[in-house]
C-alpha cells in the first residue's frame, strides 16, 4: 500500500543523489526497483503514465510456463518460468492462484494429441507442485466445456498453470518497493538525459505532467525498462541502432454466460494451428492471443478487425453451438511485446528470453515475460552493480526476492470473513478481497454509509468503500487509474465503466481533493483513454 504522500515525497527527493534511476514502471521496472530497494540501494522510478500501464495491465494474465516453448525447445525458459509461477503461488496465493487447463486434441490436428500429451509429461516434470497432467474421456470434457465439439475427439488433457490480475500483481510489487524504501513517481515523463564530462549518462531531466514542473535527477545508472519503447528511450539518449522488433498481442472479451466454462482452455487456432486461449474470470471470459509484428501506435495499441476474426472463430470451430459472433464481444484490448531483433519470419517463434545490456551508463532490459518478472529484475541489478562505482557495489546486499511475499497478502478466505465481520454482502466482500487484498479488511470502515457498501451500479460488484480505499492507497492519480487498473471494470466491461465514472465524483473530489474544473477534466481523459478497451471498430 501507499500513503497518501507517496508522490510528493518522491518528486522531493528527485534532487538527490540515488544508485539507479529506472525508467518505466511495468512488471519489469517495477521488480527492479524493489530488488534495488532491498539491497539497499538508493533508487528512484519514474512513469510516463500509470504503474501497470502498458503491456503490463494487457496481457493474458496468465502466469504460466509457456507450453509451446517446449515445442520450440525453449527449454531454459520454460523451466525458469515454471519455477517463477511455483514461486508465486506458494509466496502469494491471493495473488496467483492455481487454473486447470483443458487441451481437446482430435484426430488430424497439426500437432498431435499424443505429442501434446508428451510435453505435458515433460511440463510436469519442471514443478515440484502436486498437480500433474490427466487425460479425460469425452464425457469428462464436456463436463468442463459445456458445447465443446467432441466429434473426432482424440483425447482431452487437463494440466494445471497459473493466473494472476496483472495490473494488480505490478501493483503489488511496485507497492512493496515503496515499502523498501523505493522512490516512485508516476506521470512523470523523461524528456532528456543528463551526460557527465565523458559523455557518460548521468541522470535525467524529467517533467512532472500533473504540474508542469521540470526536475533535474542525477544517479550512477539509468535503467531503461520500458518495454517495447525501449528503442525510443535508446534514440533520446543518442543510441539509435534498434534492439526490438515489438509484436501485438490481442484479445477480446464475452460474457461469462455466453461462454460458461468450468476450466480454461488452450485450443489449436482453425487458421494456424497456434494455440489460442479461453479464460474464465470472475468478470468474464478472456479470449486470446494473437501474435503479429506491431507497427502500429506504441502507445495506443488496438485490436484489428482481422484479429478480432481470428479469435472469433477459433470460438466458432471449437464451440459451433454457441453461435458467439461479434456482437457478443464486450470489450478488447491489445498489448504489445517487447521482442528482441531476430531473423525470426513469426513472432510466435521468437524467443522470449530477457536481455540486459549497458551503453555508456543507460543500461536497458528488454524481452522476458510476466511470469519471469523477478528473475528479470535480480539479472538486471545483478548487471548494474558492475556498473556502480566500486564502493556502493560493495556495500550493496544479495537479491532476497526469491523469499519475499509481495506485500498486502490476504488470506483466502478473507470474503468469508468480510462477511461475517461487517455484513457485507457476499459479491462486494468477494470483489474487495480480490481487488483489494488486505486493504479489503479496514475498507468498509470507510463507507460513509451503508450504501456506500453496496454496488455502485446494479451489474457491478464495485462499491463506494472500494472506491475509497484504491484512492487512499492505490496510487491513483487520474480516474483512469482507478477504473483501467484498480478496479478493472473499464476493462472487463467497458460500457458500464462509462455509466460507474458518472456516479464517482463525490468520492473523488473528498478524497482527492479535485475540484469540478479537475473532475471534468478527469472525466475527459477516461472517456479517451476508455476507447481503447472497446469494441470500437470490431464490428
Amino acid at each position: 500500500m501507499f500513503h497518501p504522500h507517496w508522490r510528493r515525497h518522491a518528486l522531493a527527493h528527485a534532487g538527490d543523489r540515488h544508485d539507479l534511476i529506472v525508467i518505466g514502471g511495468g512488471i519489469t521496472g517495477c521488480g527492479i526497483l524493489l530488488d534495488a530497494a532491498q539491497r539497499g540501494l538508493r533508487a528512484l522510478l519514474l512513469e510516463k503514465a500509470d504503474i501497470a500501464s502498458g503491456t503490463s495491465s494487457r496481457s493474458s494474465k496468465l502466469i504460466h510456463g509457456g507450453l509451446r516453448y517446449l515445442k520450440q525447445m525453449q527449454f531454459r525458459i520454460t523451466r525458469v518460468a515454471c519455477r517463477e509461477r511455483d514461486r508465486m503461488m506458494a509466496l502469494n496465493p491471493d495473488l496467483v492462484r492455481p487454473l486447470r487447463f483443458l487441451y481437446p486434441a482430435y484426430q488430424g490436428d497439426r500437432t498431435p494429441g499424443w505429442q501434446v500429451d508428451l510435453g505435458l509429461w515433460m511440463y510436469d516434470k519442471l514443478t515440484d507442485r502436486p498437480e500433474r497432467h490427466e487425460r479425460l474421456d469425452a464425457p469428462g470434457v464436456r463436463r468442463l466445456a459445456p458445447g465443446l465439439g467432441v466429434a473426432d475427439l482424440d483425447r482431452g488433457l487437463v494440466y494445471t498453470d497459473g493466473v494472476a490480475d496483472d495490473a494488480a500483481l505490478t501493483l503489488a510489487v511496485a507497492a512493496t518497493a515503496f515499502a523498501y524504501g523505493g522512490l516512485i513517481a508516476t506521470r512523470a515523463e523523461v524528456v532528456e538525459g543528463i551526460r557527465d564530462a565523458g559523455g557518460r549518462v548521468a541522470g535525467v531531466v524529467f517533467r512532472d505532467l500533473e504540474t508542469g514542473e521540470v526536475h533535474r535527477a542525477e544517479a550512477s545508472l539509468v535503467v531503461n525498462a520500458t518495454g517495447h519503447w525501449t528503442d525510443r528511450v535508446r534514440e533520446a539518449f543518442g543510441l539509435p541502432e534498434p534492439r526490438l522488433r515489438p509484436s501485438r498481442g490481442s484479445h477480446l472479451i464475452v460474457p461469462s454466460e455466453r461462454l460458461p466454462l468450468e476450466a480454461a482452455m488452450t485450443v489449436p487456432s482453425p487458421d494456424d494451428g497456434r494455440p489460442v486461449f479461453f479464460i474464465p474470470h470472475p468478470e468474464g471470459v478472456l479470449l486470446g492471443t494473437t501474435d503479429l509484428f506491431h507497427d502500429g501506435s506504441l502507445d495506443d495499441p488496438r485490436p484489428s478487425p482481422d484479429e478480432a476474426g481470428y479469435l472469433l472463430r477459433a470460438v466458432q470451430a471449437h464451440f459451433p453451438g454457441r453461435g458467439i459472433g461479434p456482437e457478443d464481444v464486450v470489450g478488447a484490448f491489445a498489448g504489445v511485446r517487447p521482442i528482441l531483433t531476430s531473423d525470426v519470419t513469426e513472432p510466435s517463434l521468437a524467443s522470449r528470453e530477457e536481455a540486459v545490456w549497458e551503453e555508456r551508463g543507460l543500461l536497458s532490459v528488454a524481452g522476458g515475460k510476466l511470469t519471469t518478472w523477478r528473475q528479470t529484475a535480480q539479472d538486471a541489478v545483478d548487471e548494474a552493480l558492475w556498473h556502480l562505482p566500486e564502493e556502493r557495489a560493495r556495500e550493496t546486499g544479495p537479491s532476497l526476492t526469491s523469499g519475499t511475499p509481495l506485500g498486502g497478502l490476504a488470506p483466502l478466505d478473507l470474503a468469508e470473513r468480510l462477511t461475517a465481520a461487517h455484513e457485507v454482502e457476499t459479491p462486494v466482500a468477494v470483489a474487495l478481497a480480490r481487488r483489494l487484498r488486505s486493504a479489503a479488511w479496514w475498507a468498509p470502515a470507510l463507507a460513509r454509509d451503508p450504501a456506500e457498501l453496496r454496488p455502485v451500479l446494479d451489474g457491478t460488484d464495485l462499491s463506494v468503500a472500494e472506491v475509497r480505499a484504491h484512492l487512499r492507497t492505490g496510487a491513483v492519480v487520474r480516474l483512469e487509474d482507478l477504473l483501467l487498473r484498480r478496479a478493472r471494470l473499464g476493462m472487463w466491461r467497458p460500457a458500464l465503466a462509462r455509466e460507474v465514472a458518472a456516479r464517482l465524483r463525490e468520492p473523488c473530489q473528498e478524497e482527492l481533493g479535485w475540484s469540478h474544473e479537475r473532475w471534468d477534466r478527469e472525466r475527459e481523459r477516461f472517456e479517451e483513454s476508455l476507447r481503447g478497451w472497446t469494441a470500437e471498430g470490431l464490428r
